[in-house]
């Protein structure tokens, strides 16, 4: 299983996919997974229980594909998502190739986070969730 690290860049809008959760999943009959690696201190501290809320939004509605927390090395591992064929990834026709998908972190000591994640088939694509303090999320 290939794995490639995903960017941590915040999402930038709700609604990346402009279709319907059919349309979705016709698009993406595939499997690829998430990795999570949580952490505080710059990275420094693997954070247990942050809740890791994976989900997308569609013309017709809000789907949640994943809710859990992470363990005590600050991780979540193989979380399932649906991706397109590979084939249809290796294209480089668009700019995204992957499935999009929203990724919410948060934890009762540090400021909510909301990150990106592209998943591609047979691929496990890592996310460093890196936790910061409230105010430090204000800077």
């Amino acid at each position: 299983m290939d794995k490639s690290t995903i960017s941590h860049s915040v999402y930038p809008q709700e609604g990346e996919f402009s279709g319907t959760y059919p349309q979705f999943l016709r698009r993406n009959p595939a499997i690829g997974w998430l990795k999570i690696q949580a952490s505080r201190a710059h990275r420094a501290l693997p954070t247990e229980g942050v809740e890791i809320t994976v989900l997308q939004q569609f013309n017709d509605q809000r789907v949640l594909f994943f809710r859990g927390t992470t363990d005590a090395d600050g991780l979540i591992s193989d979380i399932p998502l649906p991706a397109p064929p590979k084939a249809a990834s290796l294209q480089s026709q668009t700019s995204r190739q992957g499935a999009l998908y929203q990724v919410f972190a948060s934890h009762p000591d540090f400021a909510p986070m909301r990150y990106e994640a592209e998943i591609f088939e047979g691929i496990t694509s890592i996310l460093p969730v890196a936790l910061r303090l409230p105010r430090e999320a204000q800077s």
